[in-house]
């Protein structure tokens, strides 16, 4: 039956096939969809099929083949560069591959573990974080050293009414609520820095780190008493307008952060 013969119930006699009461409150428009509780379909699932079939492509293939570029490879799997890029450092985690910069990608001369395609998952997120991490101990320093000489009055305002949101959730089960304001944290730190740029890479930057890394607070014993006091004293530099030791303490922050996600065996 297409969608233009369904039958409707009308006439005021249930069951019947007929025509939609005219009198009825809805007969002449269509019922308000209800709402569905959907999950933007995750990014990495399309990274893993892209990785999956780069796996299968290079089994077959002799140690130290190299592999054609990115863009050749968005092409021919019509995908985007980044996606293609997110596979191979996945398969570079596992050992699969082996990316010389500079030079191109090559199959791994011996065959890994990593062979397995079930390893595929793990390794994508190992490699995702990995490169958040690498971002953010690049980028984050600066903002706390521009934050700590540009700051306001109403930015610590701003930062310490998010650190008295974290105090709160800090022990609280919410890991989802306790994870979004330490966030929030970082990006009142980047508006401080009053550069509208760097703002929108950190806001861009956290955003993908809630959408595709595990959360410490749900990995890590008492992870988020340790993040409040970790920002208090980035905080308390940026009162003080020390640009070098707020500069320091973030670059030790995220440091930390990547160690505690190599503990987990997520980096």
């Amino acid at each position: 039956m297409n969608a233009h013969n369904h039958p409707v119930i009308g006439d005021g006699q249930p069951g019947k096939v007929g025509h939609p009461d005219p009198t009825s409150q809805t007969g002449n428009r269509a019922a308000a969809p209800q709402a569905l509780a959907l999950e933007r379909a995750p990014r990495r699932t399309l990274a893993k099929t892209v990785a999956q079939r780069l796996l299968e492509a290079v089994r077959t293939q002799p140690p130290g083949t190299r592999i054609p570029s990115e863009r050749a490879l968005a092409a021919q799997l019509d995908v985007g560069r980044s996606t293609v890029r997110e596979a191979l450092n996945a398969l570079a985690t596992l050992g699969v591959l082996d990316i010389r910069h500079g030079r191109g990608v090559f199959v791994a001369s011996s065959e890994p573990a990593g062979w397995s395609g079930s390893a595929i998952v793990p390794a994508l997120i190992r490699a995702e974080t990995n490169a958040l991490l690498e971002a953010r101990l690049l980028i984050q320093p600066g903002v706390a050293r521009l934050a700590a000489e540009r700051r306001t009055d109403s930015d610590l305002r701003a930062l310490e009414e998010v650190l008295q949101a974290q105090r709160r959730l800090s022990e609280a089960p919410d890991a989802n609520r306790a994870t979004k304001a330490g966030a929030e944290f970082d990006i009142r730190l980047a508006e401080a820095a009053r550069n509208e740029v760097l703002t929108g890479m950190i806001r861009s930057l956290f955003q993908r780190m809630l959408d595709r890394t595990p959360r410490l607070y749900e990995l890590q014993e008492g992870f988020g008493a340790w993040d409040v006091v970790q920002h208090e004293g980035i905080y308390a530099a940026v009162r003080d307008a020390d640009g070098n030791l707020a500069a320091r303490l973030m670059r030790e922050h995220v440091l930390d952060i990547k160690s505690l996600y190599e503990q987990q065996g997520i980096g």
